[in-house]
Formats: C-alpha cells, sequence, structure tokens
C-alpha cells in the first residue's frame, strides 16, 4: 500500500516538474533560472493583466531612459523631454550650457551629482535621458526608488555602418588605407575588419564611438568587450534592471509597449523623426557579406547583448496579445496625419485634431507641439539648462532672504 502511495507522488511529482519546465520554455525562462525565473515571468504576466485593467493603471512619473549612441535615441529622448514638461517633472539635467559634449550627463562616464543641476528644497528628480553610461548604483543615487528603467538597442551591423559613418571613421580609413580604383566605403570598412581580426588593436583612433559602443553605453568596460563569461552575466543583470529596452527595427512597436508598460496616453508617444541622415537613405553603405564574420568579432558584446534584448522583446510583444498590433497600426495613422501636419509649416495659430479611437481619447496638436517635437537637441538642451539654472538660483535667494528674516526676529 505504502509502495502504491510513493509510487503515486513519485509521478505526480514528475508531472508537476516536466509542466513547470514546458512552461518555463514557453517564457523562454531555462530550467536553470530556477521557480525563481519562473514567478519572474509569471509577475510579468499579472503586470499586464493589471496594466489592461483602467482602474490598475497608475502613469509612471519617474523613469530612466538610457540614451544609446546612433540607436534613435534622441527622437525617444524628445518624447521623455515633452512629457515632463506637460506634466511639470523635473530633468537629470547638466550644469554646462556650452561646449563639447555640454548635453552629456557623463562624458564617457556614469552620472555624477556634482555635474547636474540641482533641485530646489526636497524636489526629486523625475526623468533622465541625456547621453551617460549607465551604473545601476549612480543612477539610483540619482533617481527615486520606484523609477523604471528603460534603454534601446539596434541591429549590430546597422548600428556600426550608422556610427562609422556619423562619427567620420569612414573618412580617416579613406586617408588612412591605401587604395586605388572604385573602393567603396563598404570595402574599406571590411579591410579595417579584417586587419583587426589579426591585430586586435583596440588602441586605434576613432574606435570608442563604434567599437562596442552600446556595450560601452550600458556600462561594458572596453577592456572585457570579448570575455563571453562576464558580459553573459552582465547581461543577465541588465535583464533585472531594465523591464524594457525597446528595438529601433521595432520602433513604434517599442513606443507603444513603453506606452503601455508607463500607462502613459497616446499622444505622449508622439514624434516627429529626428537626426534622419537622408544621404545615407540615398547612398547606403553595403558591407560585403564575407565581413560579417569579423564584425561579429569586432562587436562581440553588442551583438551579446542585442541577441539577448532582441528574443525578449519579441516574447514581451507576444504576450500582449492579439490587440496590440491593432494598437501599433492606430498609432502609425495618428502618427503620420501630424507628422503630415507638423512638416508642413502651418502657422501659429493652427492646429490638427484627432479624434479618439479604442486606444486614445480626443486631444489636439498644436503648431507649438510641433515645435517641441521638431527642436534639435542642442538648442532644447540649452533652453531647459538655463531654465532650471536659474530657477534653482532664484530659489537659493528666496532661501538666503528667509535665514536673514529669521536672523533678525531671532
Amino acid at each position: 500500500m505504502w509502495s502504491s502511495f510513493r509510487r503515486y507522488y513519485w509521478v505526480a511529482g514528475l508531472v508537476v516538474l516536466l509542466y513547470t519546465i514546458s512552461v518555463m520554455v514557453r517564457m523562454n525562462t531555462h530550467p536553470s533560472d530556477g521557480i525563481g525565473g519562473l514567478y519572474k515571468e509569471l509577475d510579468l504576466r499579472a503586470s499586464l493583466m493589471e496594466r489592461k485593467s483602467p482602474l490598475g493603471c497608475k502613469k509612471k512619473t519617474n523613469v530612466a531612459f538610457l540614451k544609446v549612441h546612433k540607436a534613435g535615441s534622441t527622437t525617444v529622448m524628445n518624447i521623455f523631454i515633452r512629457f515632463a514638461l506637460k506634466n511639470d517633472l523635473n530633468l537629470v539635467l547638466p550644469r554646462r550650457n556650452n561646449g563639447t559634449g555640454f548635453n552629456y550627463l557623463g562624458y564617457g562616464t556614469t552620472v555624477d551629482r556634482s555635474k547636474i543641476i540641482p533641485l530646489p528644497g526636497n524636489e526629486t528628480y523625475n526623468i533622465l535621458c541625456n547621453h551617460v553610461v549607465y551604473n545601476k548604483e549612480a543612477f539610483d543615487s540619482v533617481m527615486p526608488k520606484d523609477s523604471v528603467y528603460v534603454a534601446i538597442v539596434r541591429e549590430p551591423k546597422s548600428h556600426f555602418i550608422s556610427a562609422a559613418s556619423y562619427y567620420g571613421f569612414i573618412h580617416f580609413l579613406k586617408k588612412t588605407i591605401p587604395h586605388r580604383g572604385n573602393v567603396t566605403d563598404g570595402m574599406l570598412l571590411d579591410i579595417f575588419l579584417r586587419r583587426f581580426a589579426v591585430s586586435g588593436n583596440h588602441s586605434q583612433a576613432g574606435l570608442n564611438y563604434i567599437n562596442n559602443r552600446q556595450a560601452f553605453d550600458f556600462g561594458v568596460p572596453r577592456t572585457l568587450f570579448r570575455n563571453k563569461f562576464v558580459i553573459n552575466k552582465y547581461i543577465q543583470k541588465l535583464d533585472s534592471e531594465f523591464p524594457l529596452v525597446m528595438l529601433v527595427e521595432y520602433f513604434d512597436e517599442s513606443l507603444v509597449l513603453m506606452k503601455r508598460y508607463l500607462c502613459w496616453d497616446l499622444d505622449e508617444i508622439l514624434y516627429v523623426p529626428l537626426n534622419i541622415n537622408k544621404g545615407k537613405r540615398n547612398h547606403p553603405v553595403q558591407l560585403p557579406k564575407d565581413s560579417e564574420k569579423f564584425l561579429h568579432y569586432f562587436d562581440y558584446a553588442d551583438f551579446q547583448l542585442y541577441d539577448h534584448f532582441q528574443k525578449r522583446f519579441m516574447d514581451q510583444m507576444k504576450l500582449e496579445g492579439p490587440d496590440f498590433q491593432d494598437e501599433v497600426n492606430t498609432f502609425r495613422e495618428i502618427k503620420s496625419h501630424v507628422t503630415t501636419f507638423c512638416q508642413s509649416r502651418p502657422l501659429s495659430n493652427r492646429f490638427i485634431n484627432l479624434k479618439s479611437t479604442k486606444w486614445n481619447s480626443e486631444f489636439n496638436v498644436t503648431t507649438e507641439d510641433c515645435k517641441e517635437m521638431m527642436m534639435q537637441e542642442l538648442p532644447m538642451m540649452r533652453m531647459l539648462i538655463d531654465s532650471a539654472n536659474t530657477r534653482y538660483r532664484d530659489w537659493l535667494r528666496v532661501q538666503k532672504f528667509k535665514n536673514s528674516r529669521q536672523r533678525m526676529v531671532g
């Protein structure tokens, strides 16, 4: 009899174990993650269900956005700045308003309180969205405890070509690599990648913004770019710290997913594309197929980072259910109307009315909204920095006046 009971419980336990593993596989959770990994995915499902309930969705106003170089991040930054202005939130801003890299919170370094504009009284920072190298402890020292961490990544081959063009590395190669005849930009990059695979020379000029720059922005030191164990372990850490890492290749889907995660309104994620290189579209750089294996070696950390978060992002989209694409399509249609309106340079008293849909309430977009969406980063930064500095200095003057009055009364 007891042997029958033992056999029953053994079989029952085996069934539960197999079911648990099958759920982990469907959720892209590895058995080595243990039950904690399963609970993490189940918690994500529960949070998704909660967000779809109007009563359970509370707008998130404390957000740290990692602005990754050459990954559509200027457009996303503009979205966060406009959200902060609309909701009267405090931005983490650099102290300087001019000079090289003045718009960076950390020029190749992480955020430092001594280099950002202080806030009046007991106010807290709400939005961080300028260029800076990620460091969890440093970010936590500035941002509130309930802050949501968001980032964006780009397919490494596309990122490499874009960065090499934008930062002048191709021009540098044209001057340093002897070549004859009709050698394309892609061929020059191919020559460089093959030479790098042999020499591994990290000290060559111009590499800072093209060699694993995405991984560097996420906090991976340059000395560990090819350390497989450390990189994989660090990516798992990032996975637990960033609920959402968006993809440039799914830009609109990323914004709609961000809208759902942060419980924002659809009009708060609208944008008019910024930093678009029209010449790149007309004359794209083509990297030879054979050079891709050399690029994988050159940008190993970026490929590992992207592959992980690309897979996770696709799983996150699936979890949103069948209505997700409908909201994306609605967003694209509304964005198209807004882009056409804004790019027509309307008169100052004009606006466009967007009717309510299943995904948004009725709202207007004015010419002032267009100006904010289309304003370039540096002028906008100067305006914000000057305003924040003035506000803090005014608060200091008021405090000084109050203190002097108290001393007189005392």
